[in-house]
């Protein structure tokens, strides 16, 4: 087996990046002790149910690896350069953001945040190991990010960043979400970082091509892959015109955010707290469909976090079987299934799907 083999969303898996959380006792330091019983409860239950989906992909035959923890909370500066601060750094729990595997390459990418800046260090031991076995590394160059600049300014002073999870893979084609410049509420990353990695992509695999869907933020939450010729969606506006004859099965978007969640919100905590100084943390949940945010275990298997029923229905109708898994905090995380995972090796070669 390659060390790293990935050409497309849905070939048989068989190992993948699994993230891991911060371990409960990371506010242990906190006075307040609402926020440091609700924090340690979530990141126990997190690790909880990341172990549960270990089991699940490993009785499936996927060898799992996870990454390690480079940072401990104290409540003081982690990260303080000239330029650059950050009390509290992300955890390692969202791979697909930051590490684009296509081909036999790992292509790791800077985000825009200080907060993200080093994390890749926690998935080095692995990529350094599958160096060594043969496999291509490569690194988006360093770019200095000013702590509280926003992408405006990176556009301005021709940054190059981008979001791995701004990519899916079909084959001998990409798909790509827009930029900052071309989505100036949504797009993550500058068109000068999109235009780094196509060239990277380019130079190992000169016959792929690239195709956009037109707007920005994470495709992995806009777009699923299940299988050639079928893919989910919540709009199908955004599907290429190259793929406008697959099989859509389009979701409603009218989803009711959990009433666990909304109460969670409300707290003190998560008011006083968790939205001052941990919003690079939680996202923007109301913006998330989790439905089509799964994880191809191959062409006729998907896990899901979203229990939707109509398109379970429309994917078994199409020899898929969809397995469920509940991941309590995704809302909490704003992220499912396929942001917390990085797939490392898919059975197969590069096909043309499209």
């Amino acid at each position: 087996m390659k060390s790293v083999n990935v050409w497309s969303e849905f070939q048989p898996l068989k190992r993948v990046i699994l993230g891991a959380p911060f371990p409960p006792e990371t506010f242990e330091w906190h006075k307040d002790e609402e926020t440091k019983t609700v924090m340690e409860q979530i990141f126990r239950e997190t690790a909880e149910d990341l172990s549960v989906l270990e089991t699940i992909l490993k009785s499936k035959g996927v060898e799992v690896v996870r990454p390690k923890d480079i940072f401990t909370i104290t409540g003081g500066e982690q990260i303080q350069l000239p330029w650059m601060h950050c009390r509290f750094p992300n955890h390692p729990l969202m791979p697909r953001d930051t590490l684009m595997p296509y081909g036999n390459t790992i292509f790791e990418i800077y985000t825009g945040s200080d907060n993200r800046y080093f994390e890749n260090l926690a998935y080095y031991d692995h990529c350094s190991k599958w160096f060594r076995e043969g496999a291509d590394w490569v690194s988006m160059p360093g770019a200095m990010i000013e702590s509280g600049k926003k992408y405006d300014y990176f556009v301005e002073n021709h940054r190059l960043l981008y979001h791995a999870a701004n990519m899916i893979k079909c084959g001998d084609r990409v798909l790509f979400s827009q930029p900052y410049e071309g989505d100036n509420k949504r797009g993550k990353g500058t068109e000068l970082g999109r235009e780094w990695i196509q060239r990277e992509i380019k130079l190992r695999y000169p016959k792929t091509q690239f195709l956009d869907i037109p707007v920005g933020g994470h495709i992995d939450g806009k777009i699923a892959l299940l299988k050639p010729g079928v893919l989910m969606t919540w709009n199908k506006n955004w599907v290429p015109e190259e793929m406008k004859n697959w099989t859509i099965i389009e979701v409603a978007d009218d989803f009711d955010m959990p009433q666990d969640f909304q109460k969670t919100r409300k707290q003190r905590f998560h008011k006083e707290y968790v939205s001052k100084w941990l919003e690079h943390w939680v996202g923007c949940p109301d913006e998330s469909v989790f439905d089509v945010n799964v994880l191809s275990l191959d062409e006729n298997t998907v896990i899901c976090t979203g229990k939707n029923e109509a398109a379970f229905a429309e994917m078994e109708a199409h020899g898929i079987e969809p397995i469920y898994w509940n991941f309590r905090h995704q809302y909490f995380w704003d992220g499912g299934i396929h942001c917390l995972t990085s797939d490392i090796v898919r059975e197969g070669d590069c096909e043309t799907y499209i």
